[in-house]
């Protein structure tokens, strides 16, 4: 097949799990034999790169950080310079894994004659897009519109089927087991708790995840949480730094670093924690199981259904549906209950063995059909 996969920002210069994905995902879609074209934007000038994964089309991001005063984003500019390009290349498919990229596509799927397939990566809650800019309108029309969605999560399946009438195909984040390497020891002592997230937006958690530390650090002292992501310097002076000395002493902020250490920060953990709302899979929570460490989730969205064995971890109560959870009393059980795990010699293999149900050999597969399917 020839397949185009879009999306507004790529990795390396952005590092989330989206981007991260579609280098993924074209890396084993070319090992399969199929012609693979990224179509995306990055930071300065455009251009085009032949790589292992496919060709690369990366457009200049034509946009600046005064449009988000009117909440004009890169996702809304990106569509300009992706119709351009679609409308020169001869496909058979073209995957989006942003809203307004699968509205361009199907737009353009009329005259090109490919199909599309719109992956939800999001929790698509009608309520929460913006009429102006039009993300509901683009949202709704991208669900509704293209030949295939997909749905990493029961939990956004069900929310796509309430809100749209449309029945997502689930298919799980695969995960490349080869970057990660499980640990051979038990856990640290004193325990190390990581969190991995972009910690400005609310439904990770960052609030709930201090308050709990400071409730684990008075029960186990010399506990230390790392905190790697983004994490703004304004958020940090609010949350961070007013913490009593003795509690801000076990708190590191890693800041996004470097691309290898995250298996690193995975493996020397005791634990890996997730307190989000709305999440619609948890990327994180399958890497920690692939290093041999347990986690700790909210029994909410997609990592709840992840996290169905008390072997690999423990979910805690959000005593909520809104947007962030508060139970920080509910967090520290959670973690205090966990931590046993970690000097578990069986809990490294157990975790492990759960990870490799998810790798690309045997998740692949399954986006081939999707792509394929008529």
């Amino acid at each position: 097949m020839r397949i185009a996969l879009t999306h507004p920002s790529c990795w390396p210069y952005v590092r989330r799990g989206a981007e991260r994905f579609v280098d993924e995902l074209a890396c084993y879609l070319t090992r399969r034999g199929h012609d693979v074209i990224t179509i995306s934007a990055k930071p300065g000038a455009g251009v085009v790169e032949r790589t292992p994964n496919g060709r690369r089309i990366l457009h200049r991001q034509l946009w600046i950080p005064p449009m988000s005063r009117v909440r004009i984003t890169p996702s809304h500019t990106f569509p300009l310079g992706l119709a351009r390009t679609l409308m020169s290349l001869n496909v058979d498919v073209v995957q989006s894994l942003a809203y307004f990229d699968a509205c361009t596509a199907n737009l353009l799927r009329r005259i090109k004659g490919f199909r599309t397939v719109y992956q939800v990566i999001g929790p698509p809650v009608p309520y929460w897009f913006p009429r102006i800019p039009p993300d509901r309108f683009a949202l709704r029309r991208a669900i509704l519109d293209s030949n295939g969605c997909m749905a990493h999560s029961e939990f956004t399946r069900r929310i796509i089927h309430e809100s749209y009438g449309v029945d997502a195909k689930v298919i799980p984040v695969p995960i490349d087991l080869g970057t990660f390497s499980p640990k051979t020891d038990t856990g640290p002592d004193p325990p190390i708790i990581v969190s991995m997230a972009s910690f400005d937006d609310r439904r990770k958690g960052l609030r709930v995840l201090v308050d709990a530390f400071r409730i684990v650090r008075d029960r186990v002292p010399g506990a230390v949480l790392k905190l790697s992501g983004h994490l703004s310097p304004a958020l940090r002076e609010k949350v961070i730094d007013p913490l009593p000395d003795a509690v801000r002493e076990g708190v590191e902020v890693l800041g996004v670093g470097q691309l290898g250490d995250l298996p690193r920060l995975y493996r020397e953990a005791s634990l890996t924690v997730l307190p989000s709302m709305w999440e619609v899979y948890g990327m994180t929570i399958v890497e920690s199981w692939a290093s041999g460490t347990p986690v700790v989730v909210t029994d909410h969205g997609g990592p709840s259904e992840l996290v169905d064995d008390p072997a690999l971890g423990c979910v805690f109560d959000p005593q909520t549906d809104g947007h962030e959870t508060r139970n920080a009393e509910g967090l520290a059980d959670a973690i205090a209950k966990a931590l046993p795990l970690a000097d578990d010699p069986a809990t490294a293999t157990r975790c492990r063995a759960k990870a490799e149900r998810f790798e690309w050999d045997r998740v692949g597969p399954e986006y081939e059909k999707l792509l394929a399917s008529r």
